[in-house]
């Protein structure tokens, strides 16, 4: 039983991995005016994961670190984006309807 719980957690962290990796290879560049934004609390089971999302005429993109790309500065970012401004945002990621799924900003200018 403990051999069958190991393999299905290393199964799990394996696809969590491929889909992190597949994610950031996922890259592309969109220059969108922001329409509104929103700073997104979720909490399940006593404990919260919190991102933003920034809403563009052309869709909805999530706002948070990203390892890989280096970026720890996400609320730095969230205040320094203004409704009603253009900017050229770098995403990765895939949209997801189903789960929520949003592609990730990663760089903006």
């Amino acid at each position: 039983m403990k051999n069958l719980i190991l393999v299905l957690i290393l199964i799990i962290i394996a696809g969590g991995i491929t889909y992190a990796v597949s994610s950031s290879g996922n890259k592309e560049t969109i220059t969108v005016t922001v329409t509104d934004k929103e700073h997104v609390i979720v909490v399940s089971d006593g404990s919260s994961y919190s991102h933003y999302l920034i809403y563009t005429e052309e869709g909805t993109y999530k706002l948070e670190d990203n390892l890989i790309y280096g970026n720890f500065r996400s609320s730095d970012w969230y205040g320094k984006i203004k409704i009603d401004s253009t900017y050229t945002f770098d995403l990765i990621g895939y949209i997801i309807g189903i789960i929520s799924s949003y592609q990730n900003i990663v760089n903006f200018k």
